[in-house]
């Protein structure tokens, strides 16, 4: 009876424990809101967290700024592409059911849709590989102020081409996701919102999620708004109907964790069924897409992450599971010009005790290539034993073939870039997720890789004798001595570098030297393009180009430093920088920043008020660059 007295009191104990370190995260993230809403200028967020039996919400700022409504955990958002999710799990429900053939042409549930140059399936839907255009004309498509019922809202894009065959490329598409809201309506014989209510919002305990309707009394709705020449405006009034299956509901940051905690749960779908839809899909050549079937599939940091985000009039949304770490948080703003970025930095960084991606850039092409190589390993090998708990593989040919892959790769770009890809036989998710499970087994805490990355993690492999077999002694030597360098330069300030504002340029600035001369440097390139276009946005183009410029003056190689000051050079008035800038963007990653669907939110963005002629400028430059895209083609 003692004995179990005393279990019992050190349960309450370590629960206790855990609770109060749980608050002590609440109070670190709640003091950071408040300075990063104070910098965006950002007048009502709202956030809800899951970790393990932990929950966790409350609003920041006001949900409307005229009557000073605060915001509140129960504040009723517009989801934007969040709606994504609800619609693919809605499809793969009536897949289940036996209703839907992933693999059939569309026009099998949705008679009325015109048929394509080649067949468009729901699977190829579900992935984003269709082929379906997303909006040509944002300045039409995006503005729509009547209801449109589901026919009416695919009579807008029905007579579009396709912008490449199904299955062959990634290409995001808002009217393939309200093609799928009609597949639902044809194969359940109800209209999308009965459908989603009855079938995945109810059984999910999701009462407060519905269709927008601007003329329904909505709980808790939000008002939006946007930033107009550095002032805060209420948001263009728009109907959303037309885009009912891509981003026409309605949800609180609380019925956003109950979606995502209950498909984790295996709670409306099967568990396979779930495995599949946050599997990334490859295109037909073998290449990964980073998208799954309907959920954004992200490997950070050697983790496996599922998400998605969402972006329209009134609002910013985003939902991240961590799901081997049961960590889930939903973050949403009713600020047009809100960067949640940060805010998913932070959540990951006091509950999971992850940085930032321990990003690093090398200094010469050659050293490059070796650390894309061991990056990919690190990232897709590591996220792989996550997700699996095992290897891809313990078997010692493949494993011989996949570290003869990675020798050959240090000095190819190209079998670098293709090593985590299924084209190639993922050899560098085998050597990873392979290295990982021998870490493991020694009793090495894998966590510390999640905190320091891939250089750290190769070196520990290397350093615990495992290099003899699999890799060489020069190759042993490199990372030796990377590692040592690195000790040195990833100093405090540039470990708590905050690149949200302007002040942490000059901390970049004056760390510019000691990054240039080493042959493996931090790499904040990501975060600087990030600060120079949400300064844009302000209209702040001063501190743009200086964010611009530094970023490609530190980052020459880079896709985004390249793409950013590329658009800067046309804003500037110099069209034959910018495409040239802009192509040698594209080169590097072409699913980077010059991609077509990010250069068509750019012109959208430009022509919306920053500048028409630019915008029409940087179509033509898009068009040369992505010449069989039919979205650049003159209006």
């Amino acid at each position: 009876m003692r004995m179990h007295r005393m279990r019992v009191f050190i349960f309450v104990a370590l629960f206790a424990f855990s609770a109060f370190a749980q608050e002590d995260k609440v109070r670190a993230f709640e003091q950071y809101v408040e300075a990063a809403m104070k910098a965006q200028q950002m007048p009502g967020l709202s956030v809800a967290v899951m970790h393990g039996d932990f929950r966790w919400s409350r609003g920041f700022g006001f949900a409307d700024l005229e009557n000073q409504v605060p915001a509140r955990a129960e504040s009723s958002y517009r989801m934007g592409s969040v709606s994504k999710p609800f619609t693919a799990v809605a499809v793969l429900k009536l897949v289940e059911e036996g209703k839907i053939d992933l693999d059939a042409e569309v026009q099998t549930y949705v008679p009325y849709f015109p048929k394509k140059s080649k067949p468009v399936t729901v699977r190829q839907l579900l992935a984003h590989q269709g082929g379906i255009s997303h909006y040509r004309d944002y300045n039409k498509e995006g503005r729509i102020r009547e209801p449109k019922n589901t026919r009416e809202a695919l009579a807008i894009f029905q007579d579009f081409d396709l912008v490449n065959e199904p299955g062959t490329a990634f290409s995001y598409s808002s009217y393939g996701y309200n093609l799928l809201g009609a597949v639902i309506e044809g194969a359940s014989g109800k209209s999308y919102g009965d459908y989603l209510t009855e079938n995945v919002w109810k059984p999910l305990g999701m009462t407060a999620t519905r269709m927008d309707d601007p003329r329904a009394l909505v709980p808790h709705r939000v008002t939006g708004y946007v930033l107009e020449n550095g002032q805060l405006q209420r948001s263009e009034y728009i109907d959303i109907s037309s885009r009912f299956g891509g981003g026409g509901t309605r949800s609180t940051v609380d019925d956003m964790i109950r979606f995502i905690d209950g498909i984790a749960a295996g709670k409306v779908l099967k568990n396979d069924t779930r495995n599949a839809a946050w599997t990334m899909q490859p295109t037909r050549d073998g290449r990964f897409t980073r998208y799954g079937l309907g959920f954004g599939i992200l490997v950070r940091n050697g983790r496996w992450i599922v998400a998605h985000t969402g972006a329209q009039q009134e609002t910013r949304t985003n939902l991240v599971i961590v799901p081997a770490e049961r960590f889930a948080f939903a973050v949403a703003s009713n600020f047009e010009d809100a960067d949640l970025s940060v805010f998913e930095d932070k959540l990951l960084e006091l509950f999971l005790g992850d940085p930032r991606p321990v990003a690093a850039r090398a200094n010469d092409d050659a050293t490059q290539t070796t650390w894309r190589a061991m990056n990919e390993a690190f990232n897709h090998g590591l996220a792989y034993y996550e997700r699996h708990g095992k290897a891809m593989t313990t078997d010692k040919r493949e494993l011989a073939k996949a570290f003869a892959y990675f020798k050959r790769a240090q000095n190819d770009a190209a079998l670098a870039a293709d090593g985590a890809q299924p084209l190639s036989g993922e050899p560098l998710t085998k050597i990873g997720s392979y290295m990982a499970s021998v870490l493991a087994a020694k009793n090495t805490d894998l966590d510390v890789f999640h905190r320091e990355g891939a250089l750290r993690f190769f070196d520990a492999f290397l350093s615990n004798g495992n290099q003899r077999d699999h890799f060489d002694q020069a190759f042993a030597r490199r990372v030796a001595a990377w590692q040592r360098e690195w000790n040195g330069l990833w100093t405090p300030e540039l470990q708590n570098l905050d690149l949200s504002t302007a002040a942490g340029l000059a901390v970049l600035e004056r760390n510019r030297e000691l990054l240039a001369k080493a042959a493996l440097a931090p790499d904040f390139s990501r975060q600087v393009v990030s600060l120079a276009e949400r300064a844009a946005q302000r209209r702040d183009l001063a501190t743009a180009m200086r964010a611009a410029n530094l970023g490609y003056e530190l980052y020459p190689r880079a896709a985004g430093t390249n793409g950013i000051l590329g658009v800067f050079a046309l804003l500037t008035g110099d069209p034959a920088r910018a495409k040239s800038l802009l192509a040698t963007s594209l080169a590097i990653d072409p699913r980077d920043y010059a991609r077509a669907d990010n250069l068509i939110n750019i012109v959208n963005f430009l022509d919306r008020g920053l500048t028409k002629e630019a915008a029409g400028t940087l179509r033509r430059i898009a068009a040369e660059l992505h010449p069989n895209d039919v979205r650049f083609r003159e209006k």
